[in-house]
């Protein structure tokens, strides 16, 4: 999850000249539509490479077996669910991480990965 959070990063930077034109198209004033372009570039920015970190940090206490690194991982994750469907962000690479999400926890919390996890096999 955590590169495609990275890879929607760089697309929205690699399509940054036209952000400021859809905004007009959704009724924001011509004006101020490239300082609110660059305003929410750096936002999604932020907020993407610190989901990423945490996933990746959290990625990893799992390969060192912290089970607790699983209720961790899970609650951010569904912190993050709460956050793509308050948003309507429900299409795209949103759709792609919903999915990811709901295969991930699914996965996570198997009889398999609990008896890995907690040194049973």
């Amino acid at each position: 999850m955590a590169i495609v959070l990275l890879l929607q990063v760089a697309l929205l930077w690699a399509d940054r000249a036209e952000l400021p034109q859809r905004l007009v198209e959704r009724q924001v004033a011509p004006a101020e539509a490239a300082a609110r372009a660059h305003h929410l570039l750096l936002v999604n920015t932020g907020v993407a490479v610190v989901f990423a970190a945490a996933y990746l940090g959290f990625g990893a206490l799992l390969f060192r077996r912290r089970a607790w690194a699983r209720n961790a991982v899970s609650v951010f994750a569904l912190v993050h669910l709460v956050m793509l469907l308050a948003t309507g962000a429900v299409f795209g690479v949103h759709a792609v991480l919903l999915v990811l999400g709901v295969a991930a926890g699914v996965l996570l919390w198997r009889r398999a990965s609990t008896d890995w996890l907690t040194g049973e096999r």
